[in-house]
């Protein structure tokens, strides 16, 4: 499936929930419907082995892998992986990655959902998707302190979790109401605004305050829409 936006599932691993105390270990992003995740990893870095806290590097791929995004999906990203990689490209004196929209599941979870727990790991076990890889405290501490072996599960860890989140997202995206307007970038028109798709039913109307609209489902997606045509008492105003 080619998306015609540049939409990027995302993740990140860090050795403290708190970015003045820890810092980024790897990052892995994955191109809604591509098969190939892209990391980068601190080992990576050519100053790993003089200093193996030292994520400047990793920080720069990030920004600039992030910045070529037309919209972002994280889970819990808005509150943990995007303040955190921005409070690290402050840490080393780098730009901020600039506005660009941001789709966090966990909030499509805590909100359109009722699970016990709004967890990646609880959505995707609820689904019946394949599960995260474990990632247990030895193999943590680890690779805190700079052991490769481990800093290598840690990446196969965050690779498995964006191609989980993709699964997610695909699944729950519908839940969304105020999705990007892929048409936007494409200059589609009569097209699914969420996936660009063209295999559109018409399923009822939307009531609004002023008129209504006639509303759609996209056959592929399975996302919710409503056109820009407006009917006022039986008259169709454009």
């Amino acid at each position: 499936m080619n998306n015609p936006a540049k939409v990027v599932c995302f993740d990140i691993e860090a050795t403290n929930l708190n970015a003045n105390f820890g810092f980024i270990l790897c990052a892995s992003f994955k191109k809604l419907g591509e098969d190939e995740v892209t990391t980068f990893s601190i080992t990576d870095s050519p100053s790993f082995k003089e200093d193996t806290t030292d994520d400047r590097w990793v920080c720069e791929q990030i920004s600039e892998y992030l910045s070529d995004a037309d919209i972002i999906i994280s889970w819990y990203g808005t509150r943990f992986d995007m303040p955190y990689i921005q409070s690290r490209l402050l840490y080393h004196k780098l730009p901020i990655i600039g506005p660009i929209p941001h789709i966090d599941g966990w909030r499509i979870a805590r909100f359109k959902m009722k699970l016990h727990s709004n967890r990646l790991q609880s959505v995707t076990e609820f689904l019946g998707f394949e599960d995260k890889t474990p990632l247990n405290g030895p193999i943590w501490i680890k690779a805190t302190s700079g052991n490769e072996d481990a800093i290598t599960y840690v990446v196969k860890h965050c690779e498995q979790d964006v191609r989980v989140l993709e699964d997610v997202y695909t699944t729950i995206r519908p839940l969304l109401i105020q999705h990007p307007n892929i048409n936007l970038l494409t200059g589609k028109r009569n097209a699914c605004p969420t996936c660009g798709s063209s295999n559109l039913i018409k399923r009822g109307i939307r009531l609004m305050s002023t008129g209504k609209r006639q509303r759609y489902r996209c056959q592929k997606c399975g996302c919710w829409s409503s056109s820009s045509t407006k009917y006022v008492e039986g008259v169709e105003i454009r």
